[in-house]
């Protein structure tokens, strides 16, 4: 990270719990705290998502991950945390779980004040208090448990040391009267299931497995205490995070939960748009339960030369209407207006147009209120009503430059003037990475939206002739048209041009998960 930072306050270090997975679980000081992060230094079981809150300008750096490789040993965590803070950098270590459950917090604490840093801890939601609600098993309950033991199913070992001791008294545990909740069980599960048992714990306990809670992937997995090894041993994939509920609660779980019973649970989503809009669709479907991935066919840049803008810009006094053709021509548009110290004040002579509801709303947001929208999302749309109103009339629309131009031509045939203001462009991403292709075409991808035409264009162009296998979610009826012409004839279409349409295709959509 450059010197540009501007450290008005000394080093900080903030120890933060990331919850259990789903990013909406981070605590509002959590959240906070990351976005005032010089550095931020994750875990691996921390969801990257959570990074959302951080500034543009923080460094980010994962400190392990399980099944990747480049593992952080504890002590080379405490070295750089202390480092960097000696840098009069402010540090957000983000921990998955809670910071007080086998996070080793304690030690991290310890080198703090043994170094005379500054540090502020805030919890988090572990696993095992958040499985209740996302599994339906009840880890209390007034007839069955009263008490619960977080316990750590793995032996401990020193960093870079191969020798671990027993420290628990497993007598103990199998008289515990309450629910037993295994931490990171799964590699010694055989060890620590017969432990169990061996101290007079029955075989036939209910034992529930949860991987990955709160996760669009989350998988809970039931057997007995005494058939936990094999069964894991009979599960393919089945590796951390985990955590072993044991105990009678299990029984009074409901058959049903709301988590898994949302309509795209289990399926993954291909968001193809660009990253300013992909966050606010892809909110929309992991609301409803789908793992969603993110990774644009195209980027929102600003225009290599502004020249022709500006000239624009200083005479929209000459303009009747205005058009504006996306939120990112709205942001392009009022983006500029004030790089050249002006401001709505200069549109005061002009009526507004939008090609959607979402267009609008981002006009809004700048206090600008339209003249005209259709009921029914796009430009096409939009020409039908304003061609009613073009004689004599000129028009300027606010666009990329390889943006649809039939609404242009339309109104120009009906006697407007039109012109174009190009405020940002669309850019191909040149290739996907060999290892993105090969999730495509294993199945692990369940659908890919499209929301523009030359955003479908370009997801065929990268896929190739995986394109055709594909099912495709499409945003109107002209970007289904252009699939079909590339070859793609699995698509489903929204009942009209909105985000929110979109995803109602999902009841209908087929039942058929993707792999994990």
């Amino acid at each position: 990270m450059g010197n540009e930072m501007n450290h008005t306050q000394r080093a900080m270090v903030y120890l933060i719990g990331a919850g259990p997975g789903d990013p909406g679980l981070i605590t509002v000081r959590g959240a906070e705290l990351i976005g005032r992060a010089d550095v931020i230094l994750y875990d691996g079981l921390a969801n990257e998502l959570l990074l959302g809150y951080a500034s543009i300008h923080a460094e980010k750096i994962c400190v392990g991950k399980h099944g990747h490789g480049g593992m952080w040993t504890q002590s080379q965590i405490d070295d750089e945390v202390v480092r960097l803070s000696k840098l009069g950098k402010s540090v957000a270590r983000l921990k998955g779980g809670d910071t007080g459950i086998f996070a080793r917090t304690a030690e991290e604490v310890d080198r703090l004040v043994e170094e005379g840093i500054p540090y502020e801890i805030v919890p988090g939601i572990t696993a095992a208090l958040a499985a209740s609600a996302f599994t339906g098993i009840p880890i209390t309950h007034r007839d069955w448990s009263s008490a619960v033991a977080l316990v750590t199913g793995r032996l401990q070992r020193a960093d870079d040391s191969e020798d671990a001791e027993e420290s628990l008294d497993w007598n103990a545990l199998a008289k515990f009267p309450g629910t037993l909740v295994l931490y990171m069980g799964v590699t010694t599960a055989a060890h620590w299931s017969g432990k169990l048992i061996d101290a007079g714990k029955p075989p036939s306990t209910p034992v529930a497995m949860v991987r990955r809670c709160s996760w669009p992937d989350q998988q809970v997995i039931r057997c007995d205490l005494g058939t936990v090894a094999a069964t894991i041993a009979a599960t393919p994939g089945l590796r951390p995070p985990i955590i072993s509920i044991v105990g009678d609660v299990i029984r009074m779980a409901k058959k049903t939960d709301w988590f898994s019973m949302r309509p795209w649970f289990g399926k993954r989503i291909w968001v193809t748009s660009p990253t300013q809009s992909a966050r606010v669709l892809s909110q929309k479907f992991a609301e409803l339960g789908a793992d969603v991935v993110q990774q644009p066919v195209m980027t929102i840049e600003s225009p290599t030369d502004w020249q022709a803008v500006d000239a624009t810009l200083q005479t929209l006094d000459q303009h009747d209407w205005i058009v504006f053709s996306s939120v990112y021509g709205v942001d392009g548009f009022f983006a500029r207006l004030r790089a050249l110290g002006k401001d709505g004040r200069s549109l005061y002579r002009s009526k507004l147009a939008a090609v959607g509801s979402g267009t609008a709303a981002a006009l809004a947001k700048v206090s600008m209120f339209c003249d005209m929208v259709p009921q029914v999302q796009g430009a096409e749309a939009l020409a039908d009503l304003l061609v009613h109103h073009c004689k004599d009339q000129r028009f300027l629309f606010v666009r990329n430059p390889d943006g649809e131009t039939a609404a242009m031509t339309r109104l120009a045939q009906a006697g407007a003037t039109v012109a174009s203001l190009n405020v940002y462009r669309q850019v191909p991403v040149e290739s996907l990475a060999t290892q993105w292709l090969e999730r495509v075409e294993s199945g692990e991808i369940h659908a890919i939206t499209a929301t523009s035409r030359n955003i479908a264009s370009q997801a065929v162009a990268l896929l190739g002739s995986l394109s055709r296998d594909q099912k495709w979610l499409s945003l109107s009826p002209s970007i289904t048209t252009r699939l079909h012409e590339l070859g793609c004839s699995n698509v489903q279409t929204a009942r009209e041009p909105s985000f929110d349409a979109m995803v109602e295709l999902i009841p209908d959509f087929g039942s058929g998960a993707a792999q994990a």
